[in-house]
Parts: structure tokens; C-alpha cells; sequence
């Protein structure tokens, strides 16, 4: 094994979104999302497509990896049958689980859930061939406020956790100190903010985990009535500290809904055997959440509900936010880190740059649990190396971190050649822009991919923002049912004139992690990408992250006056975003875009 100055290592999201980081002598190499390389929506357990791509590009084998650091409950929380499927993915260690669930809930077994599984885990890296790799851990929400600390182009004052529930959290603060990261203020499982609003979103037939971002966009369209302040009254302090319902009647609830009698029989196996006692009671306390949420909102739409949800979000959060500051930080201006799901909210985000005594915000661009791969991999690197846990060792520059497949175009393209139209382009910055004035919808594949949930001119489809119904016709072509705008790309020194509250200095914008007020008097010009609440949530280009996107942004500000086009993710509805040349000729061949661009290769379809 190399020295500590030589490490390798792999940090892993076991859950679902599983990812892979890679650091090596103590650089973040690269990270991506299996769902990426897969082309699973959320795909789940051990990333080994991802992992196999990006060791394939960065000439390492799997014989070199020192570490594998996983989230703590991975090893505490999981029966062993579940750990052997998450790592095959195979439907007869699926079945094999489920029948040991099956025992356990008739108690004719015991459950090992709740073990130390250390051995497991190592037996099954010996297997995928991680011969020389040694197992660490550390807790899932330390994880959360690593990976913004040490990405954070700033320096941070304090981090904010939140999300569902990763163990005993839900919702906590951070003090970076010379010990590490100290924990402020802590709130468990049962305050959960982002199961609340997990809950809205199965309420109102989607899916919770994955279209939460619906329910923020059809919030702009709802009004204040009734339920707002029956939304409020679900948090509630006690002896200064904050509450949930179903607060400390679980039973009593329990039992008054019925819910027993309401589970299917596979969901009441999984509430009892599936993991330790803090998820099953996590999962007890959505369900009573669920039937409670169902007899509040009767009689109001989804508009109004998804209005009431994201305002008490919004203010639960600030008010923990502001309760934090005046004990901590009072009359000191901070500069806050944001990690969990929660913050993919960009609204709660505005609000928690917009609270008084902050002065800056940093956003993880992964900020849901594919970003624990980076987290737990900066944690064990830090700790490895006894290096100062107060220094940002990986400060982001840009996310693009992932596969680059630029190997694999001269493939590609002998491939389809004989059904395509393909032009070399000699200025191809310039074309681009020519085919944007024209309105066409254009794919455009470049480099490597981006890591997290936002295209960021890396795998984007890219249009002019000049006319509103666009949002319409595109999110029919690419099958999606969404209550969002499209996010524009704005040129860097355009941004202060279209969004005067914008400053240079907060990287929230540089990934598209935040809203803004856009001025009115751009809002014509804008309009493709104008919340009806007058919001945007841009993307902040400069040419040193993304010249080739850069300059395409600069000769369409030449062409047409403006200094942004629309920016939205490129692939259809419940597909993740494109990585492959493949994946986007897909989307040419089932005419969602009109275009395609690979590196400086104009592709058509022959008609």
C-alpha cells in the first residue's frame, strides 16, 4: 500500500442516488452518479458502473483503492441479506431478503438489522476485486456539512444539514472549529422538515424523494387560506426546541387512522424488519404524517396546498436559522453552507440568504445524498492525513467531475453516419448561436459530464428565452410535467443588470442552487425563464469554468442583445441527464430537440 500521502479513495452513497468520489493525494479526482452511467432513475446500493467508468478513465484499477468510506448506518442499520443485494442488485438475493423479512416478522428469526456488518461489506468488496481497500465510516449528516465545507469556494462560518432523516437527524447546524466540525444544534428524525414536504408530494400523486421540485413550482401558483396557519400548527416549540407532529402521540394516532389496517403486507414486513429502530419509527411517524396531511387539505387545491407547504418550510427553516444566530453568532455576519435534500429547494434557499446576519450562502451543487460520496471521501481523507480539518481542501471550481466519453465520438459517429447530417463545425460558438436566434432547441454535448441534479453546460438542452409557450412545447416533446420555468444561463456580466440583488461573490448562482428577484423590466425579454412569482434561478457563466459555453452565451448577446438562453437538463421525463453520445443521439432520433451538438460536431437527422 502506498503512503498516506498516496491514498485513493472511494467515498460511497449506499442508498438510494448512490455515487462515487474519487480523491486521490488528497485531490477530488472525480464524482458522479450511478444513475448517470446505469441510466436507472435513483438507481440504489453499489455504484459499479460509475465506479467502473471513471477508474477505466482515470487509469486506476480496483486493486489500488486503500478506502471505502461509507454513511455509519450503512454498516449498523442493514441485515446482511440486504447488504449481499444492494451490492449484486440480483432478483434472487432480492427474494432471498425478503424471505428472511418474512421470518423475522413472524418471528421464526431474529433480525440482524441493528449488527455491526463491517465483515460483510469487506467480504463483498473482496468480490467486486477491492483486494488491498480497508472499510471507514462516519455519520450521514457530518457527511452532509463535509461536503459543503470542503467544496465551499468561501469561507464558512456555519452549515446547515436537512433532509428526510440520515440516523437520528433530520435538521442540524455546524461550527467549523480546529477539531473538526462541531455540532451547534441538533434536531432528530422526528422534526423532519423534508419529510413533511416528502409527504405533500405523495399527497398529491407524485413521487416523494424524487418530485419534490413540483410542488415548489406549483407553489408560486397557490394563495394564503386556512391551511397555512393548520400547516404552522404541525411545528411547535417546546422549551425551545422545535416539535413535529405527530409530536409524542405516535400510538394514539396509530390507532385513531387505522393505518395497520391500511398497509399492504409486504409494507407491514418492511416497517418491522427492513432497518434499525430510528427508520422504523421514521416511517411510523410519515405514515400517521400522511393520514393527518389527508384530512387537513381536504377541500383545497394542489395550488393552495403546495403554497401552504413551501411557506411553513420556508419559515420553519429561517426561524431554526435565526434561532442559531442570535445564540452563536449575535451581531455577526456569517456565511452559511447548505447540504441535504432540502436545499434543493432553491425558494428556501433565497430566503436563507435573504435572512439578516447572513451574508453569503454556499450551495453543495449535489446537495442530496449523492453528495455523501464527496463528504464521507473528504472526511477520511482529512482524517487520514492529519491534515487542518479548518482548511478547504477541495473548494469547487466547477462540478465537472464526471465521465468524459470523449474517446468513444469517433465510434459514435462512424456509427450514425449513414442516417445523420454531420458538419464539423470551424466556428462552432458563433453557429450555435445563429441556430438559438432561429429558436431552434438544441442538445448540447460537451466534456465531462456534471456532477449532482443540474445541467450546467456540460449535458444541457439550450434555447432562446424570448417566448414563454416554449415551456409548454418542450415539456411536451420531452414528456415532463412540470410547474418550473426553465433555468436560464445568464453571461456573467449580465447578471447584476438582470438581477440587481445578484453579488459577484456568492457561488450559490454559479450552479444554480438559488432564486433571485429578476427585474421587471427584463421580464418580456426573459420571459422563458420568469417564475409567475417574477424568480429565477440562473446559472452565473464564466469563462473560466466553461469557455466553449461561455463564448456561445457571448456571440448570442451579440446576435440578439441578450445575455442568457434557457438552460434545462437534457432528457426526457424520469430519465437522468444524458451521458453519452448514444443517450443524446437518443433524444435527436425521437425528435425531443431539433439539433444535436457533440463537442464541434453539428448532427441532424436526415428527413
Amino acid at each position: 500500500m502506498r503512503s498516506v500521502q498516496g491514498m485513493l479513495i472511494l467515498g460511497i452513497n449506499f442508498g438510494h442516488d448512490c455515487s462515487v468520489a474519487i480523491i486521490r493525494d488528497g485531490v477530488l479526482l472525480a464524482a458522479i452518479e450511478e444513475e448517470k452511467v446505469s441510466r436507472k432513475k435513483q438507481d440504489f446500493g453499489w455504484p459499479r458502473q460509475a465506479i467502473d467508468r471513471l477508474l477505466e478513465e482515470n487509469l486506476l484499477e480496483k486493486s489500488d483503492i486503500d478506502y471505502v468510506v461509507f454513511p455509519s448506518t450503512n454498516l449498523s442499520n442493514y441485515g446482511k441479506g440486504e447488504i449481499i443485494y444492494r451490492f449484486t442488485k440480483k432478483q434472487s438475493d432480492k427474494k432471498a431478503e425478503y424471505r428472511r423479512r418474512i421470518l423475522c416478522y413472524f418471528k421464526l428469526s431474529n433480525n440482524k438489522a441493528g449488527k455491526d456488518n463491517t465483515k460483510v461489506f469487506q467480504k463483498q468488496l473482496q468480490k467486486e476485486g477491492y483486494t488491498n481497500a480497508k472499510i471507514l465510516s462516519f455519520n450521514h449528516h457530518l457527511a452532509h456539512a463535509a461536503s459543503a465545507f470542503y467544496a465551499s469556494p468561501i469561507e464558512l462560518d456555519l452549515i446547515i444539514t436537512s433532509d428526510g432523516h440520515g440516523e437520528e437527524s433530520s435538521f442540524n447546524f455546524y461550527k467549523p472549529t480546529g477539531s473538526g466540525l462541531q455540532l451547534l444544534h441538533h434536531n432528530d428524525h422526528t422534526t423532519s422538515v423534508g419529510a413533511f414536504y416528502s409527504m405533500i408530494t405523495k399527497l398529491l400523486g407524485f413521487r416523494p424523494t424524487r418530485h419534490e421540485g413540483k410542488i415548489t413550482g406549483l407553489a408560486a401558483y397557490g394563495k394564503p387560506t386556512a391551511l397555512l396557519d393548520a400547516f404552522r400548527k404541525l411545528f411547535v416549540y417546546r422549551n425551545n426546541k422545535l416539535t413535529r407532529f405527530p409530536f409524542d402521540e405516535v400510538e394514539t394516532f396509530w390507532n385513531t387512522y387505522g393505518i395497520e389496517k391500511q398497509l399492504s403486507f409486504s409494507q407491514k414486513i418492511n416497517l418491522k424488519t427492513s432497518e434499525g429502530p430510528i427508520a422504523q419509527d421514521y416511517a411510523k411517524r410519515s405514515h400517521v404524517l400522511f393520514e393527518h396531511l389527508k384530512k387537513l387539505t381536504s377541500g383545497f387545491s394542489k395550488e393552495d396546498i403546495s403554497y401552504a407547504c413551501q411557506k411553513v418550510s420556508e419559515e420553519v427553516t429561517v426561524t431554526e436559522l435565526k434561532h442559531v444566530l442570535a445564540k452563536h453568532f449575535p451581531g455577526i455576519p456569517v456565511q452559511v453552507g447548505l447540504a441535504g435534500g432540502v436545499f434543493a429547494n432553491v425558494r428556501i434557499n433565497q430566503f436563507i440568504y435573504e435572512t439578516e446576519g447572513v451574508r453569503n450562502v454556499f450551495v453543495q451543487p449535489a446537495m442530496g445524498d449523492s453528495g455523501l460520496a464527496f463528504g464521507l471521501a473528504a472526511l477520511a481523507e482529512v482524517s487520514l492525513a492529519k491534515k487542518n480539518p479548518l482548511q478547504r481542501h477541495f473548494a469547487f471550481s466547477t462540478t465537472y467531475l464526471g465521465p468524459e466519453y470523449t474517446e468513444d465520438i469517433p465510434a459514435f459517429l462512424a456509427a450514425v453516419q449513414n442516417e445523420s447530417d454531420i458538419i464539423r463545425m470551424l466556428q462552432p460558438a458563433k453557429k450555435i448561436a445563429e441556430l438559438l436566434n432561429e429558436n431552434q432547441v438544441i442538445g448540447f454535448w460537451h466534456g465531462k459530464m456534471e456532477w449532482g441534479p443540474r445541467a450546467l453546460g456540460k449535458r444541457s438542452m439550450i434555447l432562446n428565452t424570448f417566448d414563454r409557450s416554449v415551456n409548454d412545447s418542450v415539456n411536451k416533446r420531452l414528456s415532463r410535467t412540470e410547474f418550473m420555468p426553465f433555468a436560464p444561463s445568464i453571461i456573467d456580466f449580465m447578471m447584476k443588470t438582470y438581477i440587481p440583488s445578484y453579488k459577484e461573490d456568492c457561488p450559490a448562482a454559479d450552479y444554480m442552487t438559488i432564486t433571485y428577484d429578476v427585474d421587471k423590466q427584463y421580464h418580456d425579454l426573459l420571459q422563458a425563464v420568469v417564475h409567475v412569482d417574477g424568480t429565477a434561478r440562473p446559472q452565473a457563466v464564466k469563462r473560466e469554468s466553461n469557455p466553449y459555453y461561455y463564448d456561445i452565451i457571448h456571440e448570442f448577446y451579440k446576435l440578439s442583445g441578450c445575455g442568457a438562453i434557457v438552460n434545462t437538463s437534457f432528457n426526457a421525463h424520469e430519465e437522468p441527464i444524458v451521458s453519452t453520445p448514444e443517450a443524446a443521439y437518443k433524444a435527436l432520433k425521437e425528435d425531443r430537440i431539433d439539433c444535436l451538438v457533440i463537442e464541434d460536431y453539428l448532427i441532424r437527422m436526415k428527413r
